[in-house]
């Protein structure tokens, strides 16, 4: 998968949350706990064909996920002088190397931040079954 197809299902993925957040607020308890095993489901098959790479992706990017946005305007400044200085070199095997070499990172970071959504996904899907739940509840409850 290139990394602008792992951009576009990024992409997707969001927007998916984005629409299951929505749909989930108008949904009863039980059809909220319905879609929430249903997504942990579909998570666990989408997760487990990819799980050793994601599962190094994300803790090795877990870990310095905040060094990371830190220093990120650092790094990008010193690949574009890494480039700049392949270019003036003309050093075609290295810069392979470095295109390599970023490609696999920018994989890895599509990676952990499809890891992200996911866990996101679960996250939304836990608050709106508590909330319905306690809505249900408050509903059912005679009132003081």
């Amino acid at each position: 998968m290139t990394i602008s197809d792992q951009i576009d299902a990024l992409q997707k993925r969001a927007a998916d949350l984005k629409s299951s957040f929505d749909k989930g607020r108008k949904e009863t308890n039980e059809q909220v706990k319905a879609r929430l095993s249903h997504a942990k489901a579909d998570i666990d098959a989408r997760q487990s064909a990819a799980k050793e790479k994601v599962g190094q992706a994300a803790d090795r990017t877990q870990s310095q996920w905040k060094s990371m946005k830190a220093d990120a305007a650092a790094k990008m400044q010193a690949m574009q002088d890494r480039v700049d200085r392949k270019r003036d070199e003309h050093d075609v095997k290295k810069a392979e190397r470095d295109a390599e070499d970023a490609e696999e990172d920018a994989a890895d970071a599509l990676d952990y931040a499809t890891w992200a959504v996911d866990q996101a996904q679960l996250a939304v899907l836990h608050a709106i079954d508590a909330r319905t739940w306690a809505d249900e509840r408050a509903a059912a409850s005679p009132p003081k």
